[in-house]
């Protein structure tokens, strides 16, 4: 298939041809790719077709200097700056996306002063209404704060909060700069109370086979590769064959959100997996690619979407899942949590022990029920199993206050969120 995108922002495509497989005739990518380009060369494709995107990620600030005095812009710049040079361009990337699309229309041109608690408290409210921003897409209606449901507020509120990190980051550096004469300018711009949801489904190791019995044979070896390792898909898509059991018992990770590669050691049947896939391959060979011999950029996404929903699991589980399976999976088998976080490339156990220190329960239990002293005398209880069995199904908690928190947030901001938490619950 060839597609093109429309002014409207619609699509409009064609078909080109069967593809090629070892059985029947058909086209190659090569063939497909040149028969594409006359179809996008045609006077009728060209009529409809929009303007292309630059190719590559946006790495400019999106902010020209228009005022005399030093406005939240100019903070920004000399942020983007210090990032450009001192964070992974992954990392970086998000970073000026973030700012570009939340800091810059909102507050780019307003004077540092000017940051009043009212225009502050506005500017998080905007953020928490506006729906999330995906790729290019068309962005959705404005939600009122009042009408938005409890997971969305939760969502919307942890983005808030990195806005408002890399906000106040931003002048803090302008005012040891001596860009601006007052620390309150940074220090009065408080992030709002918020939870972390623990993770509450993962994969057993029946449902994990029969994802992989329903993904195509390129897709089954990438997510066995995820749940072997608990890489993202992003580290995945980069391994290469020098990088597997090079020196440890298991795979090298480059860096891809910090600066810091790191070693996942692998278990026997994993090892053996990640060397049967480079038996044939150059040291510089890509482990994982797929059946076209194209690398993996994305495209695995509607694939893995086909395949849970052919697996019987929920609709909104994502290949990222995987990591969460793999490192659920440890926690509950008693991995110290600091290992754990050394395996997924974390500098500290802190996100481990908030998404996965429930799954802890399991090793507390057989403690509590080995050293407590019976009151009775035992009795098999059949629910008991029953419970085990459909604790990891239980849905999602119905909050996303903590009933204490370290935030002294306080304000119009807060008062209003608290009030739609009350109705919510």
């Amino acid at each position: 298939m060839a597609r093109v995108r429309r002014f409207d922002g619609g699509y409009s495509q064609t078909r080109l041809g069967p593809y090629r497989t070892m059985q029947k005739h058909g086209l190659n990518y090569e063939e497909a790719l040149a028969l594409a380009n006359e179809w996008f060369n045609q006077p009728e494709t060209i009529a409809i077709a929009s303007q292309p995107y630059s190719v590559g990620v946006n790495s400019v600030l999106n902010y020209s200097k228009t005022e005399s005095r030093f406005t939240v812009g100019d903070a920004m710049h000399s942020f983007v700056e210090w990032k450009r040079i001192s964070a992974a361009r992954t990392y970086f990337e998000t970073t000026l996306s973030l700012i570009n699309h939340h800091i810059i229309p909102r507050l780019g041109h307003l004077p540092v002063e000017e940051l009043s608690q009212p225009v502050f408290t506005q500017f998080c409210i905007d953020i928490l209404e506006t729906a999330p921003k995906r790729g290019r897409g068309n962005v959705e209606a404005r939600v009122r704060l009042e009408d938005i449901d409890h997971e969305r507020l939760r969502k919307r509120k942890k983005t808030l909060n990195t806005v408002i990190g890399l906000l106040r980051t931003a002048i803090e550096m302008s005012w040891e700069n001596g860009d601006v004469d007052s620390e309150l300018y940074w220090r009065r711009l408080r992030r709002v109370p918020h939870a972390d949801t623990p993770r509450q489904f993962f994969l057993t190791r029946a449902q994990a086979k029969r994802l992989i019995a329903t993904c195509r044979p390129d897709l089954a070896v990438l997510v066995q590769g995820a749940l072997y390792t608990g890489c993202r898909v992003s580290e995945l898509a980069r391994l290469k064959a020098r990088d597997v059991g090079g020196h440890v018992f298991g795979i090298y990770v480059e860096p891809m959100k910090s600066y810091r590669g790191r070693y996942v050691v692998l278990p026997n049947e994993g090892m053996t997996f990640f060397l049967d896939q480079v038996e044939a391959l150059d040291d510089e060979d890509l482990v994982f690619k797929m059946s076209s011999g194209r690398s993996w950029s994305g495209c695995h996404k509607h694939l893995f979407k086909e395949a849970v929903r052919r697996a019987g699991l929920p609709e909104g589980f994502v290949f990222h899942g995987l990591r969460h399976t793999y490192a659920s999976q440890l926690v509950q088998a008693g991995t110290p949590l600091a290992m754990v976080a050394k395996q997924l490339g974390h500098t500290n156990t802190d996100t481990v022990s908030r998404t996965y220190g429930h799954l802890c329960c399991d090793g507390l239990e057989n403690e509590i029920s080995r050293r407590f002293a019976p009151l009775q005398i035992a009795v098999r209880d059949p629910r008991l199993k029953r419970l085990r069995d459909t604790l990891q199904n239980k849905a999602e908690p119905q909050w996303s206050w903590p009933r204490k928190n370290r935030s002294k947030a306080s304000g119009e901001l807060v008062s209003l969120l608290r009030k739609r938490e009350d109705e919510l619950r």
